[in-house]
């Protein structure tokens, strides 16, 4: 018993898995849960552009948000944290986006043992 449960926790569902479960659940086409999601993929990709909002939320599961982190030159001299007494020379590093994502409470919620 505790192998199976080991088995079916340690691989999630492939895509056509997940398609072919939400056309399940919603009773719709598998072809139609495709263009559903192709469609919310266009708007969450335009929302979390750089010309969009940055920050977008997906009703009852989680918030995405988009923050843009400026280039840094480098060559600022700042504390070895790896040998006390040091200084060290910062490397340059290119512009660069994050995406985090905040499960929201009522999901976070639902999905935690009690």
């Amino acid at each position: 018993m505790a192998k199976e449960k080991a088995a079916t926790k340690s691989k999630g569902l492939t895509k056509s898995q997940f398609y072919q479960s939400l056309a399940d659940a919603t009773e719709m086409k598998k072809a139609d849960v495709v263009k559903v999601y192709d469609a919310l993929y266009d708007l969450v990709h335009k929302t979390l552009s750089p010309k969009g909002a940055g920050t977008i939320t997906l009703p009852g599961i989680c918030k995405l948000t988009a923050q843009r982190i400026k280039a840094d030159k480098g060559g600022k001299q700042k504390p070895n944290p790896f040998k006390p007494g040091e200084m060290m020379t910062t490397k340059p590093k290119p512009a660069r986006t994050k995406l985090k994502a905040r499960g929201l409470k009522v999901f976070l919620d639902s999905i935690t043992t009690k």
